[in-house]
Parts: structure tokens; sequence; C-alpha cells
């Protein structure tokens, strides 16, 4: 299990983490709102993405209309004193996905807990994952993009395993559920031994609590204040009132998964469950030193001071003490 600031991640406790991602829509106070309400929600901890345009492309090669949408999503770096301030304020841990080298030093100056590496570094940024692993601190792997081979080369530049939160992820907006295959969960964890997560894109957050089921230990959703919001990844998002269902949901159903032992029963259970045993009643008339044969017994519920029909076997073949009655509940004193 990973400690980070008063959680422990991969317990029977679902880290939760609220994805703001580029939903701030470039207003500083609109991310402090969101953060606000994340905190509300019950979310353990809110994401940013650490995105600069100019360090993942050269402008001069890409169109006008993607240089625009670039500079509407990225992390302006001089904000990241005021959120990670801001976060310690409202007492929620801040995270970040650096998309390239130079965030990684912006967040290593912030003494961040935990990093996150989004789906496209794993897959595609080595050189990112090797500068983040130099952080010593917890690091969460999107899977994304990836086949076995991606994975498996990826996490080999990870040093500390047991540091190693990876994330199921299918990197489509939205994904349709058909293609969510959530038994992956199962599979990271029989290929790495780590703690496993799921990064859910899919619409509404029923499949994210399927996944918790599943045992997914660390859920990342994106959060938004209104899906009607101009912006790549509002649409898909979910709204505050949601997000609130879905941890309230999510604390449920760890409650419900239990651990896995079934040593003792519930009062109500205890209470009630020899009201429903069934006995062994007299079916006709039978006389004194009688042999008792099956066909001789019916079966009907009753107290627990009769014969239970699951020591049927004790009587057939023994003789009739005394006349019995038909319809006569059984005891053992009336066999010799």
């Amino acid at each position: 299990m990973i400690k980070l600031d008063n959680n422990t991640i991969g317990g029977e406790r679902t880290y939760i983490i609220a994805e703001i991602g580029s939903n701030h829509n470039q207003d500083i106070n609109l991310a402090y709102e969101m953060m606000e309400i994340a905190k509300e929600c019950g979310a353990d901890a809110v994401k940013f993405q650490s995105i600069k345009g100019e360090k993942l492309y050269q402008y001069s090669r890409i169109s006008p209309e993607q240089i625009d949408l670039l500079k509407k999503i990225q992390l302006e770096e001089d904000w990241y004193d005021k959120i990670f301030d801001y976060a310690k304020k409202i007492g929620i841990t801040c995270l970040s996905a650096p998309t390239y080298l130079d965030a990684i030093d912006l967040l290593n100056a912030q003494q961040v807990p935990i990093v996150k590496i989004a789906s496209p570094q794993t897959y595609g940024f080595p050189q990112l994952i090797e500068k983040v692993n130099d952080m010593n601190v917890p690091i969460i792997m999107s899977t994304g993009y990836c086949l076995y081979k991606d994975i498996e080369r990826a996490v080999k530049l990870i040093r500390n395993r047991e540091q190693l939160i990876l994330l199921h992820c299918i990197a489509s907006y939205p994904t349709p559920v058909d293609e969510v295959n959530l038994n992956f969960i199962d599979t990271l964890k029989a290929m790495f031994g780590t703690v496993v997560g799921f990064s859910d894109h899919t619409l509404g957050y029923h499949i994210t609590l399927a996944a918790v089921a599943r045992g997914a230990k660390v859920i990342e959703k994106h959060i938004t204040l209104s899906r009607k919001n101009i912006g790549p990844d509002h649409f898909f998002a979910i709204e505050p009132n949601e997000f609130k269902s879905m941890v309230s949901c999510i604390r449920d159903i760890e409650k419900a998964l239990g651990n896995g032992i079934r040593n003792n029963l519930t009062e109500f259970e205890l209470e009630n469950r020899d009201t429903f045993e069934m006995r062994l009643y007299s079916r006709n008339k039978v006389e004194k030193g009688k042999i008792i044969t099956k066909e001789d017994i019916d079966y009907y519920r009753g107290d627990n001071s009769m014969i239970s029909a699951w020591n049927l076997n004790e009587i057939v073949g023994k003789q009739v003490q005394a006349e019995i009655e038909s319809n006569h509940p059984l005891k053992i004193k009336d066999f010799l």
C-alpha cells in the first residue's frame, strides 16, 4: 500500500481523483472554484494537466486551429504556486500530469507528493518517465494507447514498483461501454502486482462504480461545472451533483464488498434463520412400534424443538415409541 498525505492507496478505501484537466478554461478563479467543489464532493485529490503547446509541437508544423486549441488548454506556468498553495489552503491533494520535461521541474518545486504520467507519455516519452522516476514520489501511470509490450517497457523504467499505480485507461473521449474492458484491471494486477485503478472516460459514472466493484483502488474522473461549457473535455465530464453521488456510491460499494470472509452471520440472520428451517411432521397416523420410512414424513417449517429436515436419516428405520397422530411435529422422544 502507498501512503499519501492522510490517505492510504491500495487498501479497502478507493482513492478518488477529480480530473480538472483543462476544464478551468484558462480562468484561475474557475480553477479555484472547481478545486473547492471537488473537495466538497468528497474527492481525495484534484488533478491538472501540465500542458504547454510549444513544448509538445513545433508550431510551424501544425495548423493555426491546433495552436489555438493548445493555448486554450495549457496550464500557465505562473499558476503553479497559486493552485498548489490553494490546494493546501482548502486541504486537498493536488497533482498534475507533466507532458514536457520542464513541467517536472515546476512540479518538483511544489514538492508534490505524487505525479501522474498520462497515457500519451506512458506510450511515447521514456525520457519523461525517467525524469519523473527521479522525483522519488509515488507515480500514477495511465495505460491508454498501450499494448502489453508498451506497458512493460514503461514499467521497466520505474525503480520502485511498490510506489507505482497503474490505471487501466481507454484513451477515447467518451469511451463506448463496449470498449471499456474492465476485466483488464485483473490482467494488470496479475502482470505487474501493483496497485491498479481506472481512469474513466465513459459518459456518466456507472462504469466507474463497476470498476470499483471489480477491484480498482484509484478512480480518476473528469469533473466540470457544466457539460454545456465550451472546451474539449467538458462534454463527457460529470457535474458536481453527479460527482458527489459517485463518491457516495463508491463509499457504499466499499462497505458492501466487505472482507471476503463468511465466519459470522448478521444479527437479523441469527435471529430468524431457525424459523426458515424445514422440520419433520408425520404424514399420516402412525401406529406404535411401526418402523418409520421416508414415506411417513412431511416437511414444514417449525421451531427448533422439532427434528430438522437435515436429520431425516437419524429417524428413518426407527420404531415409533407411541401412537402418533397425522400432522404431528416429530421429536426425538417419539422414537425408540
